[in-house]
């Protein structure tokens, strides 16, 4: 246990001096930790890889890490138990570690999103999600929850056991308990196809409802200040891996996405009207390719280049138009923008404070580099965002306010009345929830 320990995130965008941190290993110590804090009158926030661009994670009170929480309980390979594929973890585990453990079982994860650093609770917790229009995000692979409530109990939800706790806390930001473990659908170990080639951007555009519904995982980068996408696509195969030399994996992954595009924004740093010819450069090397791998592998990628991150979900239809807007803003602001604009796809869920819930969804993500000035940017986009009734990501930056977020989702008054049965004294939340969710 600490105190007055300064916590920062991934990002170095978000940091705080919480009164008291420690780590628990155990429910038992989760529910000590809760007990502490609410017989001191503090309010608790838990951590666990601090890869959020939101304070959603920050405290200045009691601050508990579950990093290590981290074990594999069971696993049901075959689907016996409940008719499908499952694994039970703890909530610290990360997705890196989860996608060992499977794989060594012989199973996987349906879809990812592409880093692989975060908590499993974390990324359920706000919503992260990869690409494929038939795909939800990682919280509709959740079939059961264990929490520790406000007042110390350890509480199991799934469908039939807590079922409106359940179906809300899926993505609940951490202000309805502290989940603890996890029971995850997965599916048999797969292989996925991921081919790479380049796109002209009105060309992307134009064509886009036609790409997406001929892969399953699709998603494209457009770099600013030129025409140039990367268009990724990804689809399983019954193919073999194909073998690569690490030199071209560590070429391909590591050295070209992180140290050599980060000497290229460094440039752009200190030399900002070089962005456009820098943007340039970086469209000159967009190639094409194809290669085969394991699922995870293919889905994860090594980010090794700290930036800071705003995202949007929209409606699918949308996405064209509001790419267009964003093109024009950037040139009409004479803004400059080293890093490229990621767009991806998500299935429509039923979760209350879900990004794609009720609707099939286009996600935009707009990055800058750590140190950069992104507040005009980011301010903008959001404004477009805004227009096509946008809903931020929570887990990454953005302005929004709960009066502003409340007429955008069907379910939030769903999510509130039981935010306020599970936590009426506010012992879960922060000033990042308290501006989000009022």
């Amino acid at each position: 246990m600490a105190h007055n320990y300064r916590w920062r995130n991934w990002g170095r965008n978000q940091s705080c001096r919480p009164q008291v941190y420690e780590s628990a290993r155990s429910e038992l110590e989760v529910i000590a930790a809760v007990n502490r804090a609410r017989g001191r009158g503090q309010k608790i926030k838990v951590v666990g890889s601090g890869h959020s661009f939101s304070a959603v994670a920050c405290t200045d009170h009691h601050m508990l890490s579950i990093a290590g929480l981290d074990r594999v309980i069971a696993a049901d390979a075959s689907g016996e138990l409940t008719g499908e594929p499952t694994i039970s973890v703890e909530a610290g585990i990360t997705i890196a570690q989860l996608n060992q453990e499977l794989a060594s079982r012989g199973l996987a994860l349906a879809n990812l999103g592409d880093i692989a650093y975060q908590s499993i609770s974390g990324a359920i917790s706000t919503g992260t999600h990869g690409t494929g229009a038939n795909f939800g995000g990682l919280s509709t692979f959740v079939r059961s929850m264990e929490m520790v409530t406000a007042n110390g109990e350890l509480v199991r939800c799934s469908p039939v056991e807590e079922p409106e706790l359940f179906h809300c806390a899926r993505v609940g930001l951490g202000s309805l308990g502290i989940i603890t473990q996890l029971t995850l659908a997965v599916t048999p170990a797969f292989n996925l196809a991921h081919k790479e080639r380049r796109g002209e951007f009105h060309e992307v555009v134009q064509n886009l409802n036609q790409t997406i519904s001929e892969n399953e995982h699709f998603e494209f980068y457009w770099l600013p200040h030129t025409e140039a996408c990367s268009l990724l696509m990804n689809n399983r195969t019954e193919d073999a891996v194909l073998p690569r030399s690490a030199y071209r994996q560590w070429r391909n992954e590591v050295f070209y996405p992180n140290y050599f595009f980060g000497a290229l924004v460094t440039a752009g740093k200190l030399v900002p009207p070089l962005v456009p010819d820098i943007a340039r450069l970086v469209a000159s090397t967009v190639g094409s390719g194809r290669r085969v791998d394991r699922s995870d592998k293919v889905f994860i990628s090594t980010r090794l280049l700290r930036f800071v991150e705003m995202e949007y979900a929209i409606p699918q239809e949308n996405v064209s138009e509001a790419l267009l807007a964003i093109r024009d803003f950037i040139d009409d602001e004479g803004l400059r923008v080293s890093f490229p604009i990621e767009v991806r796809f998500v299935a429509s869920d039923d979760i209350p404070l879900s990004m794609a819930s009720g609707r099939a969804s286009g996600f935009i993500a707009v990055h800058m580099a750590r140190g950069t000035q992104f507040d005009r940017y980011f301010h903008g986009v959001e404004a477009i965002m805004n227009k096509f009734s946008g809903r931020p990501h929570w887990g990454k930056m953005h302005y929004q306010t709960a009066t502003a977020l409340a007429p955008r989702y069907p379910q939030w008054e769903r999510f509130r009345a039981l935010r306020h049965q599970m936590d009426p004294e506010r012992y879960f939340s922060n000033d990042y929830l308290d501006r989000v969710l009022g």
